[in-house]
């Protein structure tokens, strides 16, 4: 058993270690994160096995930027003065700066008043060498996830809500950092709704288990014929709704949020005769479930590792020829087959193509926050 003086040390050791290799991402990413019109990254992602923290920045918009002409018109003039070491807009800038720090779950048990205080001091290191004050500092512990657990409101202690407008590559997005476990972007998928955007031309888009509609807003501002989200939680499609509305995209006959299990609204257009308007067939699929849910709104139970490919097979049943499907999960014990997929639907010619390492964004070097495959029907 550590004495407090040991663990004191041993605190103020780690610190040092976690402000370094702060330091280090931060001089790395900030110009290729401004370069490439990113507002939110990922600077720490358990670096140092024994600091096993995730650190997000994250930069909310001037409130009075509430449109996409209006950002661009501001970035351009904002990131001219930064370049410039303008000390008022650098000074602006961190007013408007945010960290999302959170503590991954340890594999033992640890004292909970000895594990704030660790997170406090891990706090007050990023603090410094960020020049962020620690009220900017949105500290949260990341468990494994049970049922709908990531969706659900946290315990805030008092704190005051905060949440904000961002900017990413264009786009706009409602973002909460404290009253859930995930604030609303998943910043690891930047790649792939990138790739989304450049080929949804034309194209009709569903997205399921659409969250706060990320996938959707990219496909609308490719120009998609017509985007389809489906989520279960209310909560979530009204945010995707918020952000589709934010980019300007409130087409209610080309821009469809259907609340449903995603399972059931499978099962319902699989069950359904293509129609002449094709409005229940898609030419691209975004399927990007939860690792394990059972909601209480569903009878349905999802684990990902066990359903994966009938899931995939209901989706590749209801796309167009010629379709994709982008298939992604978290797990890391998913076990993809192809040949698996091929014995289902017999009836279909496909091509699979694991495409995870070009998913992957600079933030996320070296990490695998995700698996990705393109199933093409051929």
């Amino acid at each position: 058993m550590q004495n407090t003086a040991q663990t004191a040390e041993k605190n103020e050791y780690q610190a040092e270690l976690f402000a370094n290799r702060l330091s280090k991402k931060y001089r790395l990413l900030k110009k290729w994160a401004r370069k490439n019109r990113i507002s939110c990254y990922r600077l720490y992602d358990r670096d140092i096995p024994e600091i096993p923290l995730a650190a997000d920045l994250y930069q909310f918009l001037p409130e009075e930027i509430t449109d996409k002409t209006g950002c661009a018109l501001w970035l351009r003039e904002n990131n001219l003065k930064i370049a410039e070491n303008d000390p008022e807009a650098i000074t602006e800038e961190k007013t408007r700066t945010y960290l999302h720090l959170y503590l991954y779950e340890r594999p033992y048990e640890k004292d909970e008043a000895e594990e704030e205080q660790w997170v406090e001091r891990m706090a007050q290191a990023a603090s410094k060498v960020l020049q962020i004050p620690e009220s900017r500092i949105i500290k949260k512990l990341r468990k494994k996830q049970k049922g709908d657990s990531q969706y659900e409101k946290l315990e805030t202690h008092g704190n005051n809500k905060i949440e904000g407008t961002t900017q990413e590559c264009g786009q706009l997005f409602k973002l909460n950092l404290s009253e859930y476990l995930d604030t609303g972007l998943f910043l690891d998928h930047r790649p792939l709704r990138s790739t989304i955007r450049q080929s949804a031309q034309g194209k009709s888009v569903l997205n399921l288990f659409c969250y706060t509609g990320s996938f959707s807003v990219y496909a609308a501002e490719g120009r998609a014929s017509r985007v389809e989200s489906v989520d279960l939680s209310n909560t979530y499609l009204t945010w995707t709704k918020q952000n589709m509305a934010l980019n300007g995209f409130t087409d209610s006959s080309k821009y469809i949020f259907t609340r449903q299990d995603a399972t059931g609204f499978l099962n319902q257009k699989n069950a359904e005769v293509p129609n002449k308007e094709g409005t229940n067939r898609f030419d691209l699929i975004i399927l990007d479930p939860p690792t394990f849910s059972n909601s209480k709104a569903t009878q349905n139970v999802l684990d990902i590792n066990r359903d994966w490919s009938t899931l995939c097979e209901k989706c590749l049943k209801i796309l167009k020829p010629k379709g994709i499907l982008y298939f992604s999960t978290n797990s890391r014990r998913l076990t993809f087959s192809e040949e698996e997929l091929k014995q289902k639907i017999p009836d279909l010619t496909f091509k699979t193509e694991d495409i995870t390492a070009a998913t992957i964004p600079e933030d996320f070097a070296g990490k695998k926050p995700h698996r990705c495959w393109k199933i093409s029907l051929q």
